[in-house]
């Protein structure tokens, strides 16, 4: 009901028989921009449509993460990944299907393309498990950049995809939306085929633990603290010195309230650019490429060179393993870029400044991988992916929390106050960085006493030696 709203409102003829040309036509031209759809009915009930797929996929999805991220320390990193890559196949099939069919298959199946990426994990298992194989990687010192590359990709991706696609799209000056699908189905069949072929496991083989042949039956309140014993990591004692878990709790929150306000205004960024401005399909798709180009530009270049020129600043050692001053002013330095940001999409008059305030807020990209290194820093490599299944758990319900509000506060106030969105947003960044001073680095950027699990690259090197 609420895709045919979007399709339907805002109709002020039933026929395109004898339009003239220049005059409005009321039919919905799919791939380009129309203005009948511009109006606040359309633009609420748009708002209320992604938010039911971002609840059936995100529910499933804080559900099932957890679990992905603690079979990765007992199974390796690439199985894991290649299998949550495989579902999210699955889902992007059923995309191409019902699109293909419209009249064999019903268009409800394009929900059950949210069941299975939530059964995935969504996006965000795959950016868990790929930090936790860097993490395997790489040492603590070297973390942050390597995490800012996988993040910076990501972004790269965002960037190019919008590009790559219109061009594609449009290929012999055609409409050819399908072809755009069919690529992507090929490239995720690509990248699993490599994962499995080509890049090498990062963890040890480790042997399962014994399960018993008669398992004791179980009481409802045993089963539910069992199933949410990913998240005691962050409070029990097993997490060594108070100021660990002080550490990691700060972390998390700060983690989770970047990712959950940056998820919120992702979608509603779109709805209010073309409502205010006017912005069709291409000027949507030239700022998401300007901003995701910043991203990456901000995660690949700038977090590298600003570790390499402070590092020396912040440890009298030279180098460490701990988490330290520097990574708290990273991640602060992020917070007032969005912060700033935020408050620029608030207040622009035009998509010039809008887009300006873009790039502004792209700067913050470097906030997340950042705080997903440092607490990687707290725990040992054995407890990596359990830690980032359980960070992964608290991200899935930020998506479904923060896009739930965000989408209902522009459907409440986009006919008065259509901005009130992005002053939210700037005040959940807020939060977060009042939310870094209740974390305590190590003054001597030593490491925290964990006993750490020897991944595959070190004991090749250690054989070497």
């Amino acid at each position: 009901m609420q895709h045919e709203a979007r399709h339907n409102k805002g109709s002020s003829s039933p026929s395109m028989d004898g339009m003239k040309p220049g005059n409005t036509s009321s039919a919905v031209i799919i791939g380009d921009h129309n203005p009948q759809c511009s109006i606040e009915e359309v633009e609420s009930a748009t708002a209320m449509l992604t938010l039911y797929g971002n609840l059936i996929a995100g529910i499933l999805g804080a559900i099932t993460a957890p679990f992905w991220g603690k079979l990765s320390d007992r199974l390796g990193r690439i199985k894991p990944l290649a299998a949550a890559s495989t579902v999210i196949l699955g889902s992007e099939v059923v995309i191409v299907l019902v699109a293909k069919l419209p009249d064999t298959i019903s268009l409800s199946w394009i929900y059950f393309t949210y069941v299975l990426e939530g059964l995935s994990g969504t996006f965000i298992l795959i950016m868990a498990l790929a930090s936790a194989y860097a993490a395997d990687c790489t040492s603590a010192t070297e973390r942050n950049v390597a995490l800012g590359w996988f993040h910076g990709s990501m972004y790269f991706g965002f960037a190019a995809g919008p590009v790559l696609g219109g061009y594609i799209g449009m290929s012999n000056g055609k409409s050819r939306p399908m072809l755009i699908f069919y690529i992507a189905l090929v490239m995720r069949i690509l990248g699993i085929a490599f994962l499995l072929l080509f890049v090498p496991e990062s963890l040890l083989h480790r042997q399962a633990r014994p399960t018993p042949s008669q398992a004791e039956p179980k009481s409802l309140r045993q089963t539910l603290l069992e199933k949410t014993k990913f998240l005691q990591m962050f409070t029990s004692a097993s997490t060594a010195k108070a100021k660990t878990r002080r550490n990691l709790i700060a972390l998390a929150a700060v983690n989770t309230i970047m990712f959950g306000a940056f998820m919120g205004a992702m979608n509603v960024l779109l709805l209010y650019s073309e409502y205010t401005f006017g912005w069709g399909n291409k000027e949507s798709g030239i700022f998401l490429s300007v901003v995701n180009l910043f991203r990456t530009i901000a995660s690949m270049v700038v977090l590298p060179l600003a570790i390499r020129w402070l590092r020396p600043l912040y440890s009298s050692q030279g180098r460490h393993g701990g988490f330290d001053r520097l990574d708290l002013l990273l991640m602060r330095t992020s917070i007032l870029s969005d912060i700033v940001g935020y408050v620029g999409y608030a207040i622009a008059p035009n998509g010039v400044l809008f887009t300006i305030s873009g790039v502004v807020a792209a700067f913050g990209a470097i906030g997340l991988p950042t705080s997903e290194a440092s607490m990687t820093k707290l725990v040992g490599g054995a407890r990596t992916g359990e830690l980032l299944g359980a960070l992964g758990f608290l991200q899935a319900m930020a998506r479904i929390i923060a896009p739930t509000i965000a989408n209902l506060v522009y459907s409440w106030t986009v006919a008065r106050v259509p901005q009130l969105v992005f002053w939210g947003v700037a005040a959940c960044f807020t939060a977060a960085g009042l939310a870094t001073f209740w974390a305590r680095p190590n003054a001597d950027g030593t490491k925290d006493d964990f006993e750490d699990a020897v991944p595959l690259q070190a004991k090749d090197l250690s054989d070497v030696e």
